[in-house]
């Protein structure tokens, strides 16, 4: 499921919260360690944290004029898998 679209400036560094907390029962959590979060063309830089039932992505760089697509792999310690996926528009004003 696409999330949202966002548009940043190529030397701009920011960072997006995605929520899980409506998804995820009380009785699980979200193993970051088989969790991934990945870009599908090269330049944008993609890092992630996990706080609780909060996915963190940090994106940073990535080449004027391109979009990108952003995709959250998360798995949890019970075994649920979700996939979701937002739009990174690099644009220099």
């Amino acid at each position: 499921m696409i999330l949202e679209t966002f548009t940043k400036q190529p030397r701009e560094k920011l960072d997006y919260d995605v929520l899980y907390e409506d998804w995820l029962p009380d009785t699980d959590q979200i193993d970051a360690g088989k969790s991934t979060v990945t870009a599908d063309k090269p330049g944008l830089n993609v890092t992630f944290t996990v706080t609780g039932k909060v996915v963190k992505v940090w994106i940073s760089g990535g080449a004027n004029k391109t979009t990108y697509k952003v995709t959250l792999t998360i798995e949890t310690d019970d075994g649920r898998v979700k996939q979701d996926e937002f739009i990174v528009k690099v644009k220099d004003y």
